[in-house]
């Protein structure tokens, strides 16, 4: 076929059926899970597949994803909230192929955004987000003031778990609260910082087991993959660098590229939940019923 009739009908296909924006919210806890080194290689196992990421980062300070990568720190949420920035403006660009959005905010202060502020953001939001293909959330974990906002907004939710007796707790009260609190029943398991298939498979079976005693059998649990202790991995990491960049060909890389096929083959969100505006319009959504909980806890 000429190549001017695939290019219109690539043009035909994008007109039809439009690109969609996943948001994919990663959740660790305690018992070194590792989510925030796991968010910066998937998104650059995404990039290598040619996909445009973007990283929502809930975190400030040292721990963020721009301080990992030794990269000047932009602005926040709160700065475009208070219109001292545009969204635009507080994209942080790297070069592994991905770009990071701080969204570090008090979810107070995006609950009480009225109407016009709301459709304010998220027209602002579409318009960062028009040629991305996946949001990664890099999401704090629980505490004492409940469940990260970023994680009731995203299409999909990918607890984190490591053969910490801690990370198996603080994973099961992520998925209890999610479920009973905000009704979400489908939970993606990413199994880190382990030898091998049979132990991430032994430790995904002690969390199903006990969520499905406890919290009934209609919640679904769904192992997606697992990383393996790496020591490389955070040689990488304390280096600034991606492992995909540092160290191609060891195992944490390889299981990086892994998972990243992995989502690629997911099902796309269904109808509602295409579009980036609409996470906009589902976080402040999620930060009103988040403020309403801890108001009445």
């Amino acid at each position: 076929m000429p190549k001017r009739w695939q290019d219109q009908a690539a043009g035909l296909r994008q007109l039809v059926s439009p690109p969609t924006c996943r948001s994919i919210s990663l959740c660790g806890g305690r018992g070194d899970s590792g989510t925030t080194t796991l968010v910066i290689n998937l998104a650059a196992a995404l990039a290598e597949r040619q996909r445009e990421v973007l990283i929502l980062d809930e975190f400030s300070g040292t721990q963020n994803i721009s301080a990992r990568l030794q990269l000047s720190q932009g602005f926040t949420l709160e700065h475009v909230l208070r219109h001292e920035a545009s969204l635009a403006d507080s994209i942080v660009e790297t070069r592994h192929g991905f770009q990071i959005l701080s969204i570090a905010s008090n979810p107070q202060i995006i609950s009480r955004l009225n109407d016009a502020e709301q459709h304010w953001l998220a027209a602002e939001f579409e318009a960062i987000t028009e040629h991305v293909d996946y949001l990664l959330l890099d999401t704090r974990p629980m505490g004492s003031t409940g469940i990260p906002s970023l994680s009731l907004a995203a299409d999909d939710v990918v607890v984190v778990l490591s053969n910490r007796a801690e990370s198996l707790t603080d994973a099961y009260a992520t998925i209890k609260q999610l479920a009973q609190d905000y009704a979400r029943r489908d939970f993606r398991i990413l199994v880190n910082r382990v030898e091998s298939l049979g132990e991430a498979m032994a430790l995904f079976e002690r969390l199903r087991t006990v969520t499905q005693q406890f919290l009934g059998s209609a919640l679904q649990l769904k192992l997606i993959g697992y990383v393996p202790e790496d020591p490389l991995l955070n040689r990488a990491t304390r280096l600034g660098k991606t492992v995909i960049e540092a160290f191609p060909d060891t195992e944490a890389s390889m299981a990086m590229r892994q998972l990243a096929d992995v989502i690629l083959r997911w099902i796309p969100p269904s109808a509602g939940h295409d579009s980036a505006g609409h996470f906009v319009h589902r976080l402040v959504e999620s930060s009103r019923l988040l403020q309403e909980r801890l108001h009445h806890g």
